[in-house]
């Protein structure tokens, strides 16, 4: 056998080692987005589901485990952009319910639009309050935003002693509970919203300055001040985007259910954290994205559904959530990159 033919025999036994092939698999792997993840994750849910129970394994069963997702993913948003920047908003659970409630009890003596515009506003001095404590005052995150939802939870009790309000305008039931037809399927129109509105803060994350910057600070903070960026200013906006979103999310609640009460956002505590992370957020901060939320709200929203059909409860629920929570850092909580 010739010198060349045996250069070519242990080159081709090199390139068929099952090392070399487990490699190829690992980069091959490595390379798919992390929201590939929640969508492989939550098909496989989606079948296992059709499996127990086949009327689950429809297009309106499909339907109603987006609807929920899509409620879910609106309270998340906020949560996205917060994770994004290097930090994590607890406080959306009661900036939720006090927009919520907020917006119920200014409607009746100002009418829907001043009233939405109140509650909206109310939701981004919460923001500004949460990060102008981060960023000039110097305190963690965690501690600042819990010590928020604390207080909000006081004024809560304070200024709204009624335990349920039930009267919602017909202008936020026309986009978030009304049904739309779409190739016969009756669709609420808060799927829809949802998928707009995560369209809409992609690009603003993708193709403007401002969400570049969000990046750039949650992954290299000492980077961006180097390059002159005005980290405080950045993270101040990205709190109040958040608790802007966070009191959006408790319209779009109050109009798909119909009532608010004081303890309305308690579910979107956890869930909003585990949607951002299920769809692929590093709670390092510097990476995520509106679709990755949209599709880790898909996957708890299975999980919710399965809960649901088979009667395990809200604890089980949420003990669900906090392995998925803990599954996936376990998977991507060293990479910082």
């Amino acid at each position: 056998m010739s010198d060349t033919q045996t250069v070519v025999n242990e080159q081709t036994d090199v390139s068929d080692a099952p090392g070399t092939r487990q490699g190829a698999y690992s980069r091959v792997l490595s390379r798919m987005p992390r929201a590939g993840w929640g969508i492989l994750i939550f098909l496989a849910l989606f079948v296992i589901g059709g499996l127990l129970r086949p009327s689950l394994f429809s297009m309106p069963g499909l339907i109603s485990t987006a609807t929920f997702a899509a409620i879910l993913a609106v309270a998340s948003y906020g949560q996205t952009i917060a994770v994004i920047q290097g930090g994590i908003d607890l406080s959306v659970p009661n900036t939720i319910a006090f927009a919520a409630l907020g917006f119920l009890t200014w409607n009746s003596s100002f009418g829907p639009v001043v009233a939405l515009a109140l509650a909206l506003a109310s939701g981004l001095v919460i923001g500004i309050l949460n990060g102008v404590i981060v960023a000039k005052v110097g305190l963690t995150p965690i501690v600042t935003t819990i010590a928020m939802n604390g207080l909000l939870f006081g004024l809560l009790l304070l200024n709204f002693p009624l335990s349920e309000l039930t009267v919602v305008p017909d202008l936020v039931k026309s986009i978030t509970s009304n049904q739309i037809e779409f190739l016969g399927l009756s669709i609420a129109a808060v799927l829809p919203l949802a998928l707009v509105l995560m369209l809409v803060l992609q690009a603003i994350l993708s193709y403007t300055g401002w969400g570049r910057s969000l990046f750039l600070v949650g992954s290299r903070e000492d980077a961006a001040r180097l390059a002159g960026q005005p980290v405080a200013r950045i993270r101040i906006s990205g709190y109040a985007v958040s608790g802007l979103l966070a009191a959006f999310a408790g319209i779009v609640i109050v109009g798909y259910y119909s009532q608010a009460e004081t303890t309305m956002g308690n579910p979107y505590l956890l869930g909003s954290v585990a949607a951002v992370i299920v769809g692929g957020a590093s709670m390092f901060g510097g990476r995520g994205s509106m679709v990755g939320t949209f599709v880790g709200a898909l996957v708890l929203g299975q999980v919710a559904t399965l809960v649901a059909v088979f009667n395990l409860g809200a604890t089980m629920q949420n003990l669900i959530y906090g392995v998925i929570i803990l599954a996936v850092l376990a998977a991507y909580g060293r990479d910082r990159t």
